[in-house]
């Protein structure tokens, strides 16, 4: 819903384009749609000799904050954060494991999967994006929805820093996996992979200079007074690998705050 909410906004900022808003209501900057910041992930998955019963239970019941920091990993700027990820792997039900983890066919198949059930153990990073010229939004130029307006494009881009801390995410995830005894390792997969939309920030960045940013600090654009924009699509930066659920709360309610102080004051 976060990713949903931020691509909204700029989708309908940039759709919104008139007489007295040549590039979108708010985007008199540019800025609109720039700054795009996707989450960074990585699982590493392996079988344990011991039975697990790793079906069952929390979807994560443990997490590691030691890298989730911006200096926190040598020589690469942002940070990450790493626990267990079973359900994130869709590792939880018999069905997965006869289709990703247990090879053979017929009865010893049958019976490798009594033997393997709940053996699995995955570990999964989740790490820091920062923005990029290359990661955007804009609009679809011939792609258009059931009411005829242009549909959203994602850009989606990993530049050198990206790469090099989703290496070490990976690095750290398998180093978990072999220090638990799990053995070989069965599936690893990641933002290398496949784009990852679970956590997506910018777009509409908040920021003192008009000419660089949205809006202000408190969401609101820097031109049009009674636009107000409360998600992640406000955000200048990633903070690090965590969900920014309660972030974009405390931003609603002090934009909240702010609207109603203005409003007293008469300053609409």
């Amino acid at each position: 819903m976060q990713g949903l909410q931020m691509g909204f906004v700029a989708v309908m900022v940039l759709n919104s384009a008139g007489v007295h808003a040549p590039e979108g209501l708010g985007n008199d900057s540019g800025q609109v749609g720039k700054h795009f910041m996707e989450t960074l992930y990585w699982i590493s998955s392996g079988l344990h000799d011991d039975p697990l019963g790793s079906h069952r239970g929390l979807p994560a019941d443990g997490i590691c904050w030691d890298y989730n920091a911006p200096d926190a990993i040598p020589d690469i700027v942002g940070g990450f954060r790493f626990g267990s990820a079973i359900q994130e792997a869709d590792l939880s039900g018999p069905q997965t494991y006869a289709t990703r983890v247990v090879s053979g066919w017929g009865r010893g198949h049958k019976r490798a999967m009594r033997e393997q059930f709940g053996h699995a153990l995955s570990v999964a990073a989740i790490g820091e994006s920062l923005p990029n010229p290359k990661s955007f939004i804009d609009l679809d130029p011939t792609v258009r929805d059931a009411h005829g307006m242009p549909k959203a494009r994602i850009h989606s881009y990993l530049d050198d820093t990206e790469l090099s801390r989703l290496a070490f995410m990976a690095k750290k995830t398998r180093e978990v996996i072999d220090a638990s005894g799990a053995g070989d390792l069965f599936e690893e997969y990641g933002a290398y992979d496949a784009f990852q939309p679970t956590h997506v920030f910018g777009t509409c960045r908040m920021g003192n200079d008009p000419e660089r940013s949205v809006v202000d600090p408190y969401g609101r654009s820097h031109r049009w007074r009674n636009l107000i924009v409360a998600d992640a699509s406000v955000f200048p930066s990633f903070g690090g690998g965590e969900s920014p659920a309660l972030t974009i709360e405390v931003l609603s309610v002090r934009a909240a705050r702010q609207l109603a102080d203005r409003a007293s004051k008469g300053e609409f």
